[in-house]
C-alpha cells in the first residue's frame, strides 16, 4: 500500500492571487504607513462594499450575463434606506425595505433577460440608469443625512467594532475589526457554501458553458438565471447599507462606477467575460487588490482621476492574463489528449 502526498498547486490559484500578493508588498514597502495595523483596518473596511459586488458580479458572469445594475441600486437602495432613517423609520424597516428594493430590482433584470430575450448587458445597463435616477429624484441629489440615534440601536451596533487590539498610542498602531467587515465575511461564506455545496455552483458553471445543454441536463435556465439576479441584488443592497452606515450619510452618486470596479476584480479573479469560468474567492481578491492600489495611491497623494485610469489598465492586463492562462491551459490539455492518444 502507498501513501500519496497532497501538495499545494500554486497553478491552481485564481490569477488575482499573484496579482493581490505583488501590490501588496510593493504597496508595503514603498509607501509610508500602509503596512501598519491601522491603515490595515481601513483598507478591509473600505473594501467591504466591492468586496460583495464582486462577489455577485462573479456569478453573474459564470452564468454567461453580466449584471451592470450593480452601482445603481447601491445608489438606490442607499438612499431609500437614508430618507426612511430620516424619516423616523425604525433601523430594521429602513434596512429591510433597502434588501426588498434590491431584490425587486434584480427580479426584473431576470425578467427582462430572461422573457424578453434582452442582453443582459442591455437589460441591465438600463436598469442601473433607472435605480441611479429613482436615486437622484428621492434625493434631489444632495446628501442624505439623518439625526445620531439617542441610544443604542441597530446602526450603532453595526458601525461598531467587533475587536479593536492596541500595538500602540497612535491611531495608526490600533487594529480595528469592524462590524461591517465580519457582517460582509459572514455574507460571503454564505454565498460560497451554497455555490460550492449545493447545485447553484454546477447548475452556474453549467449555464455559461451551454445553455442548452444545461436545459437537456434538467436544468431551468429562466429560473436560475432570475434567481441570480435577485441574489446579486440584495448583495448590492448590502453593499449600499454598508457604505451608509460607514459614511454616517449617503450621496445619491455613492454607487457610480462600482459596477465596472467589480467587474474589473472579476476579471481579476479568473472570471471569463465568456461565462463558464470564474472563481468567487478570486473575484474577492481582485477587490482588495484594486484597494490596495487606491488606498497606497492616496496615501501617496496621487490624483483621484489618476486611479481610475490605474483601475482601468488593471482591467486590461487582468483580461490579458486571463487569455494567456486559457490559451496555455487549452494547449496543456491537447498535449495530453496526444499522449494517450499515442
Amino acid at each position: 500500500m502507498t501513501s500519496q502526498k497532497r501538495s499545494v498547486r500554486l497553478s491552481g490559484l485564481p490569477n488575482s492571487t499573484y496579482i493581490f500578493i505583488i501590490v501588496f508588498v510593493a504597496a508595503s514597502i514603498i509607501v509610508p504607513l500602509f503596512f501598519t495595523p491601522g491603515n490595515i483596518s481601513t483598507l478591509l473596511t473600505q473594501a467591504c462594499a466591492l468586496m460583495l459586488l464582486s462577489t455577485a458580479m462573479s456569478v453573474c458572469l459564470m452564468m454567461g450575463g453580466i449584471d451592470l445594475s450593480l452601482g445603481g441600486v447601491v445608489s438606490m437602495t442607499g438612499v431609500i434606506m437614508a430618507m426612511l432613517l430620516r424619516g423616523g423609520a425604525a433601523p430594521s424597516l429602513a434596512i429591510l425595505a433597502g434588501l426588498l428594493s434590491g431584490m425587486v430590482v434584480g427580479f426584473l433584470n431576470g425578467v427582462v433577460v430572461t422573457r424578453m430575450k434582452v442582453p443582459s448587458f442591455i437589460a441591465t445597463f438600463g436598469m442601473g440608469g433607472i435605480a441611479q435616477s429613482i436615486a437622484n429624484t428621492l434625493s434631489e441629489k444632495r446628501t442624505v443625512s439623518w439625526a445620531a440615534p439617542t441610544e443604542t440601536n441597530l446602526l450603532t451596533l453595526l458601525g461598531d467594532n467587533a475587536l479593536t487590539v492596541q500595538f500602540g498610542d497612535s491611531a495608526a498602531y490600533t487594529l480595528s475589526i469592524s462590524v461591517l467587515l465580519v457582517l460582509t465575511i459572514f455574507i460571503i461564506a454564505v454565498v460560497l457554501l451554497l455555490f460550492y455545496r449545493t447545485t447553484l455552483g454546477s447548475n452556474t458553471y453549467a449555464l455559461g458553458a451551454n445553455e442548452e445543454t444545461a436545459r437537456l441536463a434538467g436544468i431551468s435556465p429562466n429560473r436560475w438565471k432570475t434567481g441570480i439576479y435577485v441574489g446579486a441584488g440584495f448583495l448590492a443592497a448590502i453593499a449600499g447599507m454598508v457604505l451608509m452606515i460607514r459614511t454616517n450619510s449617503l450621496q445619491p452618486m455613492i454607487g457610480e462606477n462600482l459596477e465596472f470596479q467589480a467587474v474589473v476584480a472579476a476579471v481579476l479573479g479568473g472570471n471569463s467575460l465568456k461565462g463558464g469560468k470564474g472563481s468567487i474567492p478570486g473575484a474577492i481578491l481582485g477587490a482588495l487588490t484594486l484597494f490596495t492600489v487606491r488606498n497606497a495611491m492616496s496615501l501617496s497623494g496621487v490624483n483621484t482621476s489618476v486611479v481610475m485610469v490605474v483601475i482601468g489598465c488593471t482591467l486590461i492586463v487582468g483580461m490579458v492574463i486571463n487569455e494567456v492562462v486559457q490559451y496555455y491551459a487549452a494547449e496543456k490539455s491537447k498535449a495530453r489528449a496526444g499522449i494517450h492518444a499515442l
